[in-house]
């Protein structure tokens, strides 16, 4: 491969250290952030030493772990599993290995991204063709509300998962809509019901707010403050949903929680505020609505 190729594809194997983040130090409990682009740090004992002898290819110290107790689907800090550390190492071997021993293919990170993200963002067609013909889902969106689809960019990885898309008959955008569908949902049943399920991300301790927040869903983020969500709750990182917007850049959901009063001042475990871990595209945004909420305050 020529070096612009090379250096494409180290680029979409850094896209495997996310999560709704900033650079910022990872901590205990783990919160999960992580375009700081480290490699993800493991939980120590049992689980890392699985995933070093996984990323080893040693099969032997694999199952042998394994017949000690180690958890097939444990997870780093990230909530990489040892099935997507070796699609991301194109160990095609330990992929059927694991999955062959009970590893679940569909399972998601803390972004969202299934082994079969991995394998189509790394171009890797033999073992997304493998995870496929296991029943991994071509129709999974991750946070960002990308299919495995939307995060190939090679020619042959597109055209397989393009073939498989039409041949299960998914409807690419009814696909993409299916989270914020199912948040409104929620939403709208809380709403009628009286009864709100303020329930965060075990890994993350994101609310339903954060996540509304950090992919832009308006309505969603409307039928939350009205429900009395906390606009300013903190996940594991202390980040507030106006952190998680700004980060994403989402003027509209930026907009609606400044007009709620948010905190634009509240600052996360290592002191940032939400304008520092910001997106380019609404720092101006960002500048506009603290005069404004200043000028409401007073």
């Amino acid at each position: 491969p020529s070096l612009t190729d090379s250096a494409a594809k180290d680029k979409r194997r850094e896209q495997l250290n996310r999560w709704l983040g900033s650079d910022t130090e990872r901590c205990v409990p783990p919160g999960g952030r992580g375009s700081s682009r480290r490699p993800p740090r493991v939980r120590f004992a049992q689980g890392a030493v699985f995933m070093a002898a996984c990323s080893a290819g040693d099969r032997e110290e694999v199952r042998e772990l394994l017949s000690a107790g180690a958890p097939i689907n444990g997870t780093n800090v990230d909530g990489l599993t040892a099935l997507h550390q070796a699609c991301i190492d194109e160990n095609m071997e330990m992929v059927q290995f694991l999955v062959e021993n009970g590893a679940t293919v569909n399972q998601p990170d803390n972004e969202g991204w299934t082994p079969l993200h991995a394998a189509a963002s790394c171009g890797f067609v033999s073992i997304a063709q493998y995870l496929i013909s296991k029943g991994a889902s071509v129709s999974v969106v991750n946070s960002e509300g990308e299919l495995p689809l939307d995060v190939s960019h090679e020619s042959a990885m597109e055209k397989l998962l393009k073939s498989e898309v039409k041949k299960q008959g998914v409807d690419l955008d009814v696909a993409r809509r299916e989270e914020e569908e199912l948040m409104l949902r929620d939403a709208r049943m809380w709403s009628n019901s009286g009864k709100c399920e303020n329930v965060r991300h075990p890994t993350t301790g994101a609310t339903a707010l954060h996540v509304a927040a950090a992919k832009g869903y308006k309505e969603v983020i409307r039928l939350l403050l009205q429900l009395g969500f906390d606009v300013d709750a903190r996940d594991f990182d202390g980040w507030t949903p106006l952190h998680a917007a700004a980060h994403w850049g989402q003027p509209d959901a930026c907009r609606l929680l400044c007009e709620a009063l948010c905190d634009m001042e509240a600052v996360n475990k290592v002191g940032q505020i939400a304008s520092d871990v910001a997106d380019d595209s609404v720092e101006s945004l960002l500048e506009e609505l603290k005069d404004k909420q200043s000028a409401v305050r007073n």
